[in-house]
């Protein structure tokens, strides 16, 4: 049995690229998350140039003296703060090896237009104790499963804080602590190339049973980890729509399930191909299924590789773009969004390159680079290249730190195409409520025979 287990891990890691990731990381390893390394698995201590400082602890609660109302929007932390400098296109050679080829990308397709304000690096992530106690089991138990298809002995959050693949990093994207149950009023826009656009407004709830604290065992969740439905409130042609998907965890095994239901017809839609590179409903096409938070799904298409850790200028801290002080026209810029309202700063992030596999094909991607933030594990930002290796797509997640919670994701992410010079965005409500981290959701609610009343309120 022993040699069989050997011999599974050696294929394992020649087809993925990487050192062998069988084997949770020993009890004296996991220990490193008390040490030099924080509770999530990042670098504790700041870079050699101290312009990446030292974790100590994150935000862990709403700091005193910002006016913070529960339930309200999130006033900005580092209000007071001023840019360090700004990349434009006439300078960004000189900041060429901490930008992304995105970033680069969208500098010089918008000379005159887009630019990045960078401001000092905050590492405001904190997550709550529980989670962190979660993750400390997890670097001990943690495992691929499934050729590195599904994971086993982790639960709640990052199953792998401590990782020795480039799998293992995109398995902690994937699984990342986003809360349990969680409400939330969503606005998605894609403005055309010429800047006009339409705002779509949703009642989003979603259930994360992989994070569900009455659970210890992957093996209670029959392989669905997270229940999401989004109710259409405007426009009209839009109100009164329901989607609904289950995400599972091993999406090769079984993809994830998704149904719709239109008012005007009246009945109930299984969605056929929600998942890989089906586009994603409402986005023009721009987005696909696979980059409904920057990446999701199944890794199986592609070849993956670990680049390690890298210096990378990224969205971070962004607060004013979320704050309920801009209205969507003052947000929502022809070809890109308002430079004004965005913070950027320099942060340690994992990079993964995926390839094509021979034989596999993608609608966009031929090839894509992650970038995933070390204290959150959340994918920052990501560039697919066409199968001329030309770049056709740019991600970008605005993250932030609901220190009430405390907990660190998107308030929107965005993709850019750079063909067509349109892009998509999802998650804005600047407008609209602010996030409810303990709504009182019936998981009934998440079948498809629930569907047609919920729509018909």
């Amino acid at each position: 049995m022993l040699g069989q287990i050997a011999a599974y891990c050696l294929a394992l890691a020649l087809l993925m690229a990487a050192q062998p990731a069988c084997a949770a990381v020993s009890e004296a390893e996991a220990k490193r998350l008390e040490g030099d390394l924080t509770p999530m698995g990042a670098q504790r201590a700041g870079n050699a140039a101290g312009t990446i400082p030292a974790w100590d602890g994150g935000l862990t609660a709403p700091p005193s003296g910002i006016g913070y109302e529960p339930g309200k929007h999130h006033p900005d932390p580092f209000a007071a703060d001023k840019p360090l400098f700004t990349i434009t296109a006439a300078n960004m050679a000189q900041y060429d090896a901490q930008l992304t080829d995105g970033y680069r990308a969208l500098l010089a397709a918008y000379p005159d237009t887009y630019l990045m304000h960078v401001y000092p690096s905050r590492r405001s992530c904190a997550f709550p104790e529980h989670v962190y106690q979660a993750v400390k089991r997890n670097a001990a138990a943690g495992r691929l499963a499934n050729d590195g298809h599904s994971v086993t002995g982790a639960m709640m959050a990052a199953p792998f804080p401590i990782p020795q693949s480039a799998v293992e990093v995109l398995w902690n994207n994937e699984l990342n602590y986003r809360g349990y149950k969680v409400s939330r009023e969503n606005v998605a826009a894609a403005p055309t190339n010429g800047g006009d656009f339409t705002l779509e407004l949703s009642r989003v709830q979603s259930i994360s049973e992989w994070s569900n604290p009455a659970r210890h065992n992957v093996g209670e969740l029959n392989n669905v980890i997270f229940n999401f439905m989004k109710v259409g409130i405007k426009p009209p042609s839009n109100a009164g729509s329901v989607l609904l998907m289950h995400n599972t965890l091993d999406q090769v095994s079984e993809m994830a399930n998704a149904w719709i239901y239109r008012p005007g017809e009246r009945r109930v839609k299984r969605l056929a191909g929600s998942a890989y590179d089906n586009p994603f409903p409402g986005s023009e096409g721009i987005r696909t299924n696979d980059n409904i938070e920057v990446f999701s799904g199944a890794t199986d298409r592609y070849d993956w590789e670990l680049k390690g850790k890298q210096e990378k200028i990224v969205a971070y801290n962004t607060y004013r773009l979320a704050s309920n002080d801009y209205q969507y026209k003052d947000i929502l810029h022809k070809g890109h969004l308002n430079p004004e309202l965005l913070r950027y700063e320099l942060h340690r992030v994992w990079v993964v390159e995926g390839k094509l596999k021979a034989g596999k094909s993608h609608a966009i991607a031929a090839r894509r680079v992650h970038y995933q933030d070390e204290d959150s594990w959340v994918t920052l930002t990501t560039t697919l290249f066409d199968a001329n290796d030309r770049i056709a797509r740019v991600q970008e997640g605005h993250a932030l730190n609901y220190y009430e919670q405390p907990l660190c994701f998107f308030s929107s992410n965005i993709v850019y195409d750079m063909n067509g010079g349109s892009y998509h965005i999802m998650g804005l409500r600047n407008q609209e409520s602010e996030v409810d981290f303990s709504p009182d959701i019936d998981p009934k609610i998440f079948s498809p025979d629930a569907m047609r009343r919920i729509g018909a309120r």
